[in-house]
């Protein structure tokens, strides 16, 4: 479900995408020796956000130092070394891939299923590592609301969004108290409501064919969608993201590589990733035809 959440890079400046390649680049050595190597297979460009918005709260600098890695032998890359915010997104980064899996489990699809038993000794290890019972209980409560949710054939995407937004809310706040605790979780719930609604969108087809739980199909009764009700998916996300922007901008400091970044993510990263919804059958077949220009 994740890996939404990231920047269009021809629109950020050459200053501002060498930063966010130093955080990315930096997570993954963080999580190398916070939680293990293999932790790595779940990196994901969502957390590169969460560790960018929890930097701008600290107000911590970033100290980049050019390095190799098994990626990269030959050639040093900037990577930048986030500190204890930093180990803390690599916790909880494999504290939320571990229960995914768990939950991957029950699927009916083979192959993610097969994924989640190769996967789940080396995310066992690593959620112990994280050692955050505490946060771990409070996704669990979430996971298993999800998965009530699920059992019961809920129609609704909203009950469904709601809780994993939930979900990611106390994974922004995790430690905050005061103001900056309300942002983060702000913040998080959008994302989370955000992401659940465009991959259920995304994966309409497929859980269709498949019969897989999706409050979508169950609420549109198993038939194609239409122009209109594709448009009033693509409304109802550009919404969530309007709700976004707002958190967003009570983030420190406002004008920086960082700010430039989220704002990146806001105004084209994430409306590019759900733009296929308003798109005719003619665009999405011929995506210069659309006005705008965007591609799928």
């Amino acid at each position: 479900m994740f890996g939404y959440v990231k920047p269009w890079l021809p629109e950020l400046r050459v200053r501002e995408e060498a930063t966010y390649r130093a955080l990315y680049c930096g997570l993954c050595r963080t999580m190398k020796r916070t939680v293990g190597r293999l932790s790595t297979l779940s990196l994901s460009y969502d957390f590169v956000f969460f560790l960018i918005c929890r930097l701008r709260v600290s107000g911590a600098g970033v100290m980049t130092v050019p390095r190799r890695c098994i990626a990269h032998p030959f050639r040093r890359r900037p990577t930048a070394d986030a500190g204890e915010i930093g180990r803390l997104a690599a916790r909880i980064s494999a504290l939320l891939t571990y229960d995914q899996l768990r939950d991957d489990l029950r699927d009916r699809g083979a192959k993610k299923r097969l994924r989640a038993r190769l996967l789940m000794p080396i995310f066992k290890s690593a959620k112990r590592r994280a050692d955050l019972p505490d946060l771990d209980a409070e996704f669990r409560r979430c996971l298993d609301a999800l998965d009530a949710l699920e059992r019961e054939g809920n129609p609704s995407c909203d009950a469904a969004a709601e809780t994993f937004g939930a979900l990611l809310g106390a994974a922004f706040r995790y430690g905050l108290d005061g103001d900056d605790a309300r942002i983060l979780y702000e913040i998080g719930r959008h994302i989370g409501r955000f992401i659940y609604v465009a991959d259920a969108a995304e994966d309409y087809e497929d859980d269709r064919r498949r019969k897989n739980y999706n409050p979508l199909v169950i609420s549109h009764g198993g038939r194609d969608l239409t122009l209109e009700e594709k448009g009033a998916l693509h409304t109802s996300l550009l919404l969530e993201l309007t709700a976004l922007e707002s958190a967003v901008a009570l983030l420190p400091p406002k004008r920086d590589d960082l700010s430039e970044i989220t704002d990146n993510v806001l105004y084209i990263g994430l409306p590019r990733r759900v733009a296929y919804l308003k798109y005719t059958p003619e665009q999405e077949r011929n995506p210069g035809a659309s006005p705008d220009g965007e591609t799928k």
